[in-house]
């Protein structure tokens, strides 16, 4: 697990980032040639991609404790690197 006790954001990102698209590799999700938008497969991608936003946003130290809040608050959440963004600019 990678925490970022004591990596910039961008650090901390890019090792996580890395993470992800190795854990995505390992990942089949089944691709639907119905010809329509299958929900259960927008589902399945959706909770990958909070799963990742939480996953970031929980590990951050406390520094961002009130920029983590802010965004925990948004409906619907940012997608990553909206977020990142963030984050960024509250480190500057």
């Amino acid at each position: 697990m990678i925490s970022q006790n004591n990596l910039s954001v961008a650090n901390y990102f890019t090792q996580i980032k890395k993470l992800w698209d190795d854990c995505n590799g390992f990942i089949s999700i089944p691709h639907c040639n119905c010809g329509v938008e299958c929900a259960s497969l927008i589902a399945a991608y959706k909770l990958i991609r909070d799963q990742q936003l939480l996953q970031f946003l929980v590990d951050l130290n406390d520094d961002y404790k009130i920029a983590r809040d802010s965004i925990f608050m948004m409906k619907p959440l940012p997608d990553i690197d909206q977020i990142y963004n963030l984050i960024l600019q509250e480190e500057k």
